[in-house]
């Protein structure tokens, strides 16, 4: 149930500004202990000393229209304000969040390039043990895969992610609905920009880093 039926991974849909810079983080479960799966460019210090507040870009779709996931409009507007209401709620935590970007405001692009829709009806099936004696349980999960990047004021990326969730076994009602999975998913793939940019705002890292003068 851990893991379900499907294997989803980070994407380059050449969305983000620079991929170049990006590695692979450690294999993970997330707290649903689903796969969590990212390639990240962590932020420095020096960089986000710079920086006093974040402005969030609208959530671009770029989900094949074609897959499951992509064919509805209603999951669409969903998922995008399920997004940006994740990455407003996290980023917040560390800087302001503007409307009107100022001379030290960073910007933050984000996209959902993969949504993967559980399968209610096969794991009701498996629950009620009508195809199975044993009563496996459901195991066919759903996720998302969501790119994002922090830009500076002066135009370059300084810290990005492309990160790739599954539901798993604490998300269990999830694998009764078609999309709980994914909108879970924006929440976990806001906590990896997250991530990304708050070692370098630390009280550690923050002594370390050149304060601009100007």
């Amino acid at each position: 149930m851990a893991g379900g039926c499907a294997i989803s991974r980070p994407t380059e849909s050449g969305f983000l500004s620079n991929y170049a810079a990006m590695t692979p983080d450690r294999f993970h479960l997330n707290r649903g202990i689903g796969l969590q799966r990212a390639e990240t460019f962590k932020a420095s210090p020096t960089e986000l000393a710079q920086v006093d507040s974040y402005y969030i870009e609208p959530v671009e779709w770029r989900v094949d229209p074609k897959s499951r996931g992509g064919k509805s409009d209603d999951r669409r507007q969903w998922l995008c304000a399920d997004l940006d209401e994740a990455l407003r709620d996290r980023l917040s935590t560390i800087k302001p969040i503007v409307d009107c970007p100022g001379p030290r405001t960073a910007r933050v692009r984000s996209a959902i390039t993969v949504v993967d829709l559980a399968r209610p009806m096969a794991n009701v099936l498996l629950t009620a043990t009508l195809i199975s004696p044993f009563g496996t349980g459901p195991i066919f999960s759903g996720g998302a895969t969501v790119e994002a990047e922090v830009i500076s004021p002066d135009g370059r990326q300084i810290a990005a992610i492309s990160s790739a969730s599954r539901g798993g076994m604490l998300d269990l009602p999830g694998y009764y609905s078609l999309s709980n999975h994914a909108r879970k998913g924006m929440k976990r793939c806001a906590e990896e920009l997250l991530q990304a940019v708050d070692a370098a705002t630390s009280p550690a890292s923050l002594r370390q880093a050149p304060v601009p003068t100007n």
